[in-house]
């Protein structure tokens, strides 16, 4: 299952960029009672995951296993202790998108209940059309797709790592660009091993390139490298370093960022270690509910856990900092504004 890279598949990554983690399953859970095949099959050919469960079922699986893409109820399960499971699926997920299934045959009982529920996207199961509508990748409807793009593994999570769980939380898919193995802090295999687990951990697709660590600033394939993975990914929300910063890594791959990114609607610059005090940050995105997670994401590069500004305490009280810029938040990760959209969905 190419997971994340399922949903781009008609432009290919650029040469010299591997993808080393996918970013998590397109789940659906799908209630039916019987000769759905056909809805199964178009699933799994359009890079789902279906997962054929009953109503009550479903409530503990997104407890356990987090919230699934989308839910397909066939309108004839719709009874009373469906319709008690749905609302407590979409209770717990309320991101889920919630589909029912309905032909020329269906009761009229069900649609009503589905109705009055507010559930008002309705699928002929043997419309292959519809059907196909519904399932297209999530990047060819409107919606949000985040690409993060850092010099070497742990900048982007330091950088934005609540930012992203936050973006996965709505639902938006993530996708970590990092364009050295950071062979110079470590022994690079380490680091790529580390950099995985950081990325499985924030349910993100992870993209790698091998450009010389510490020497970014000498790639004259870099902005095209970048402009591949952009074509590929086809971002509307975009974080990178500052270009205030004393790394010259992080000078270099902002510059070339900046120039692949002309067409992305949002572009934000994130915080290093190495900032410099001209860093001058004009959003800053509440992330209470996302703070401590990053601390466990971060916690995956073990090969760098001498690094001070990895330490927990660090991490929870620089946010803390950044929230007295907010009313009523705890924790705030700062970003420089170079494009914005009025719809800003984070």
């Amino acid at each position: 299952m190419d997971g994340l890279g399922a949903s781009h598949p008609a432009v290919s990554l650029p040469e010299g960029i591997v993808r080393e983690a996918t970013g998590p399953e397109h789940v659906v859970v799908v209630w039916g009672s019987g000769g759905l095949d056909g809805v199964v099959d178009a699933l799994v050919d359009t890079g789902h995951l279906p997962l054929l469960l009953t109503p009550a079922e479903t409530p503990e699986m997104v407890e356990i296993s987090g919230a699934p893409s989308l839910l397909l109820v066939e309108a004839d399960l719709l009874d009373d202790s469906s319709m008690r499971s749905l609302a407590a699926v979409r209770s717990l997920a309320p991101q889920t998108r919630v589909c029912v299934l309905a032909g020329p045959r269906s009761g009229a009982d069900g649609l009503l209940r589905a109705l009055r529920a507010g559930l008002s996207e309705v699928v002929d199961p043997s419309d292959e059309v519809a059907l196909q509508a519904l399932l297209a990748p999530q990047d060819r409807r409107s919606g949000e797709r985040v690409l993060a793009v850092g010099a070497h593994p742990d900048d982007v999570e330091i950088g934005a790592g609540a930012t992203l769980l936050r973006h996965r939380s709505l639902g938006h898919p993530v996708s970590v660009l990092t364009l050295s193995r950071g062979a110079v802090g470590g022994h690079r295999e380490d680091r790529r091993r580390e950099a995985v687990g950081a990325a499985v951990a924030m349910s993100a697709e992870l993209l790698m390139g091998d450009l010389t660590d510490t020497r970014l600033e000498e790639a004259p394939d870099m902005i095209s490298l970048i402009e591949g993975v952009i074509a590929a990914v086809r971002p509307s929300t975009l974080y990178v370093h500052s270009a205030a910063d004393n790394h010259q890594d992080h000078r270099a791959v902002h510059r070339a960022t900046v120039i692949a990114a002309r067409r992305v609607p949002q572009l934000f610059c994130y915080q290093s270690p190495s900032s410099r005090n001209e860093f001058a940050p004009t959003k800053f995105v509440a992330v209470d509910a996302t703070i401590h997670e990053k601390v466990a994401v971060l916690a995956h590069y073990r090969s760098q856990s001498t690094r001070h500004y990895l330490e927990p305490d660090l991490i929870v009280a620089s946010a803390r900092y950044w929230a007295r810029q907010l009313t009523h938040t705890r924790y705030a990760e700062p970003f420089e504004v170079l494009r914005a959209s009025e719809q800003a969905t984070v």
